[in-house]
């Protein structure tokens, strides 16, 4: 558990009498002044408890700690001010989220308190978190292989689309990027709301009727409505509706957000989503990468550059692993399937690229003994 405090002041003197007395106790650095703690944050960041002095000369402590919340926000924030007017404790408060403030003159012995408590209620929080967490990590997982059962084309797809996302967003520096991976499995859930027969015209290329075309416009804010009601979702739920809308603000919904209004997120989402596209029809990389570039105005700039970077005519694509012939009863969790798997009757039941959970096993066991599957399967990993 970390139990790392950073203390903040201008005044040398103070910094040196808290570290001898205090440094037997924790794990402690100082840091003189603002710029000195916010590259210790980022070098040896992030620290359970900081305290920092109000009064310091460029940044004082009030706009430390704000930075502090922006960056590291599971940081415990602690003030130290010799002039604690309401002022100061409203700024501190609503600014910086001030878990305690001390006056001065503190002596250690009291500051020694001060942090004890400021770091039990860092683990207190972190071990919420992390529970919190694991539940939804948990559901969601448990969510994903349902729906991945009842539609294997669509969160089949989702998988595919999911691995490229994270890619972009990592090389782009995306913060919360696991708000994205969320949201790509979770991108067809307003599917659930159509009807599966104009699911099946959609794919197959058949007009719709208006009431069909407004229902499968609509998927990203049922998909939204339905994450919103889960705590800690919020951001992923952005990201889904807004995951077919262009950067010029065209698409749905049309609300006028448009350019870097709509969510990082759901610009990738999007561009990842019609790269996927048109590379599974086209069978090139560079070609679907093409098409992208040619539709003015659909994609954030700064996405097509991070996705050409990735897949574009100067990378290399990576050889694939073979494929191995394998049968259903030799199905392990982790193999991915590198070809669809259909019934004899010529139904698809899981979809190339699936990244193979219990669910789906259990599904083309279950298939396998009733309606006859076309075998050998074929898979790369789960070895």
């Amino acid at each position: 558990m970390n139990q790392r405090v950073l203390l903040v002041d201008d005044d040398e003197n103070i910094l040196a009498g808290y570290h001898r007395i205090l440094r037997k106790r924790f794990d402690l650095d100082v840091a003189l002044g603002a710029p000195q703690a916010l590259i210790a944050l980022e070098k040896h960041g992030p620290y359970a408890v900081l305290m920092a002095d109000m009064q310091m000369p460029g940044m004082n402590g009030v706009d430390l700690l704000k930075k502090v919340q922006e960056r590291w926000p599971q940081t415990i924030r602690l003030m130290l001010t010799g002039n604690l007017d309401q002022k100061t404790a409203m700024e501190a408060i609503n600014q910086g989220h001030v878990f305690r403030f001390l006056t001065k003159p503190c002596s250690p012995e009291d500051l020694g308190t001060v942090l004890d408590s400021a770091v039990r209620q860092y683990a207190l929080e972190t071990a919420e978190r992390e529970l919190l967490e694991q539940t939804l990590t948990g559901s969601l997982k448990v969510l994903t292989e349902i729906l991945a059962v009842s539609d294997p084309y669509a969160f089949g797809r989702a998988e595919v689309v999911r691995q490229r996302a994270v890619e972009v967003a990592e090389r782009l520096d995306m913060e919360r990027i696991w708000e994205i991976r969320v949201a790509c499995m979770m991108a067809p859930l307003g599917l659930v709301t159509v009807p599966h027969g104009a699911l099946e015209k959609e794919r197959r290329g058949e007009p719709l009727t208006p009431p069909e075309k407004e229902a499968m416009q609509r998927i990203p804010e049922f998909g939204a409505q339905l994450l919103a009601r889960i705590p800690r979702l919020e951001g992923v739920a952005e990201i889904v509706r807004y995951q077919n809308k262009s950067y010029a603000g065209a698409g749905y919904p049309p609300d006028g957000v448009k350019g870097e209004d709509i969510p990082l997120g759901a610009r990738i989402l999007k561009a990842v989503g019609d790269f996927q596209d048109i590379e599974d029809r086209r069978g090139s990389r560079v070609v679907a990468l093409e098409h992208l570039k040619l539709r003015r105005g659909w994609y954030d700039p700064v996405v097509l550059q991070a996705l050409e970077d990735l897949y574009g005519t100067g990378q290399q694509e990576p050889d694939p692993e073979r494929p191995r012939a394998v049968t259903v009863k030799d199905l392990l969790p982790g193999m991915v399937l590198t070809s669809d798997v259909k019934t004899r009757m010529g139904m698809l039941v899981a979809l190339e690229g699936t990244n193979l959970m219990y669910s789906h096993i259990e599904k083309l066991r279950n298939f396998a003994r009733i309606v006859g599957l076309v075998e050998p399967l074929f898979v790369r990993g789960g070895e």
